[in-house]
């Protein structure tokens, strides 16, 4: 890799790096949130799991 080429690669994300922190708008909610509570802080797992199914079984044939 030339000189020339590894400069303009350092600006290129020196820029990408700026316009991503001030220029993109941030979330006001955090990208992992935990519940903790009276609820025990999780789904119940029968109930989770019956929620999964739903989606995965086959529709049963019509009569």
């Amino acid at each position: 890799m030339s000189v020339r080429a590894l400069i303009l690669v350092v600006v290129a994300l020196i820029i990408g790096v700026a316009v991503g922190h001030y220029a993109l708008p941030r979330s006001q909610t955090p990208a992992l949130s935990v519940r903790t509570g009276a609820d025990g802080g999780g789904d119940d797992p029968a109930k989770a799991a019956s929620r999964a199914m739903t989606f995965t079984q086959p529709k049963a044939p019509v009569p």
